[in-house]
């Protein structure tokens, strides 16, 4: 009983340190031009350089997080260049802050027309 005890605590232990991902975690979704087929094979070979390339990397990751972000990140690179939808957060899309002003009060005057020279 105590040795099934130790090798459940070490498989335990192993499964802890581990910080290899096992798939991504971002939805992708297929490009206009592409069928299933293409799509499939294509996240197949995506999901197989993530993994590579997570396994060679010559720095270890500090957590299982950043080995999941590091290995999405290669995964969307890769499905992004082979024409599929990957997703893009929001803070890229807007990176100066808009300014927004309110709409004036509903009597407020209309600002008076001025008239520029040469013309009525």
């Amino acid at each position: 009983m105590l040795q099934i005890l130790i090798i459940l605590m070490s498989v335990f232990l192993l499964n802890a340190c581990s910080t290899m991902p096992s798939g991504p975690s971002v939805l992708v979704l297929p490009g206009a031009a592409k069928n299933f087929d293409q799509f499939h094979n294509d996240d197949l070979l995506c999901r197989q350089l993530s993994h590579t390339q997570i396994a060679s990397s010559q720095q270890e990751a500090d957590s299982k997080d950043e080995a999941q972000q590091n290995y999405d990140i290669i995964y969307i690179q890769c499905m992004y260049s082979k024409g599929h939808q990957v997703p893009v957060p929001g803070e890229l899309m807007y990176d100066a802050q808009q300014e927004w002003n309110s709409p004036p009060p509903p009597d407020m005057p209309a600002p008076p027309r001025t008239t520029r020279p040469g013309r009525p």
